[in-house]
């Protein structure tokens, strides 16, 4: 098989699944500060949804080649500013949602939870842009609140949990991007 990342060519004689190959592909891409943006396998295009159990699965015997096209992270993450800006305003306003009832219940807290979850995906997303950007902002401005909000949570403290809620994340969703 044909391997084509940008302007790199290689071969792979070896009888690999597209797993293995695919994963050396974004090794490489990552490795020069990259993301793939585009696959292309043999004539058809690979989307992300493409990506199942049964195609990474797949030796490469059966395709003759694959073509991926990479993008410099800043440049995605200088794309990806105005989404990352109203994900930012949805968190802030599906956290405020959530301040009356953790002071007055009742909340569930797998409410809480899945919000917590959309938190981190946040912040995960903006510390590496913050390293790909080399900002050096990373997640300083909120790791010790992320703790102090955890802590909270294992000890069902709703009060506390509502406090470092409106006090200290949601002013930071602003000053995170």
């Amino acid at each position: 098989m044909q391997i084509t990342l940008d302007q790199d060519h290689w071969e792979v004689d070896a009888p690999l699944t597209m797993e293995h190959v695919l994963t050396e592909v974004s090794e490489r891409a990552h490795a020069r500060a990259r993301i793939v943006t585009k696959l292309q396998l043999d004539q058809r295009t690979i989307t992300d949804r493409d990506l199942d159990p049964a195609l990474l699965a797949e030796s490469v015997v059966g395709f003759r080649q694959l073509t991926a096209v990479s993008q410099p992270m800043p440049e995605l993450i200088q794309a990806a500013e105005e989404s990352v800006r109203r994900y930012a305003e949805t968190l802030r306003s599906e956290g405020a949602a959530l301040l009356t009832p953790l002071r007055f219940g009742p909340l569930p807290f797998s409410i809480l939870d899945a919000w917590l979850g959309q938190l981190a995906d946040y912040l995960e997303f903006v510390d590496q842009a913050s390293i790909a950007m080399q900002t050096g902002t990373g997640a300083s401005t909120v790791a010790p609140w992320i703790q102090q909000l955890l802590e909270a949570r294992a000890a069902r403290d709703l009060v506390r949990l509502a406090d470092l809620l409106e006090y200290e994340i949601l002013p930071r969703l602003d000053a995170r991007w």
